[in-house]
């Protein structure tokens, strides 16, 4: 299913949602508002992970350059391989798109609106038990 600001479920809801449209993150607009200072810090309660968020107001996004707003988060990477987000120069960063008004919604609002991405189950292969 087609996930992002283009999938037909992001035309009709426009809340929030997490993306994987990394070449985001190569946009002028989008690379000069990482090298400033971060928007706000970001964790759930049941994780220990703290996400370092930066709001990117105005950004053309997907084939047809929509415009909508972008949150990118970061946190360091770790020696395991993440399973969200993109790994670069010894940062994670996930991105979370929406149109919800940024005088409105904080981007922690932003992240914390978006559905939590979940990894894909590890298969379960049958076992032969020994009687």
């Amino acid at each position: 299913m087609e996930q992002g600001p283009s999938s037909p479920t992001w035309q009709t809801f426009r809340l929030s949602c997490a993306g994987r449209d990394y070449t985001v993150l190569d946009r002028e607009s989008v690379q000069s508002r990482l090298h400033l200072p971060a928007d706000q810090q970001f964790s759930r309660p049941e994780s220990e992970l703290v996400r370092t968020l930066y709001d990117c107001p105005d950004v053309a996004v997907g084939p047809d350059g929509q415009r909508c707003r972008v949150v990118v988060a970061t946190h360091p990477a770790n020696a395991h391989k993440s399973r969200v987000g993109l790994t670069r120069s010894g940062l994670v960063y996930e991105l979370f798109f929406t149109h919800l008004p940024q005088d409105a919604f904080t981007a922690s609002d932003v992240v914390a609106l978006a559905p939590p991405i979940v990894a894909p189950l590890n298969r379960c292969l049958p076992m032969k038990t020994v009687r």
